[in-house]
């Protein structure tokens, strides 16, 4: 069962990835049965650790975005920050949504909390008795 399915020390990690297609990536003989489980998954084609970019990384990294540019256009290609596993010698990924959760926080709070701080009453306030007013 080893062979089957392994896993990476769990690290983010910078990847290119798409969908993965029988079409454009294949089977195996006697991978028929997992078909529809591979069509579920996002196969990372190409990925990157803090440790790669620093070194040798990005030149492949450019190579490899000038090269999937020129692949057919009906391929949709992502590139984000992604959990990898891997299933049947395949590399897998989950897309981690850390980022774009941090955004939504951040934009919550500059768009509600922010105004108070700005309104002149409040900084009127702020000037006379040094702190501003107690939020109700």
């Amino acid at each position: 069962m080893e062979d089957l399915s392994e896993t990476y020390p769990p690290q983010l990690t910078i990847a290119i990835y798409e969908k993965w297609s029988k079409k454009s990536h294949g089977i195996k003989q006697g991978e028929e049965d997992y078909i529809n489980y591979f069509n579920t998954k996002n196969l990372a084609l190409c990925s990157f650790n803090k440790e790669d970019l620093i070194y040798d990384g990005t030149i492949d990294c450019i190579d490899f975005i000038h090269y999937v540019r020129g692949l057919e256009p009906e391929r949709t290609f992502e590139i984000n920050t992604i959990i990898m596993y891997r299933y049947k010698n395949r590399d897998f990924c989950f897309k981690h949504n850390g980022v774009e959760k941090f955004q939504k926080l951040w934009r919550k709070f500059h768009y509600q909390t922010m105004p108070r701080y700005k309104n002149i009453r409040n900084l009127q306030y702020r000037s006379i008795y040094g702190k501003f007013k107690k939020q109700i």
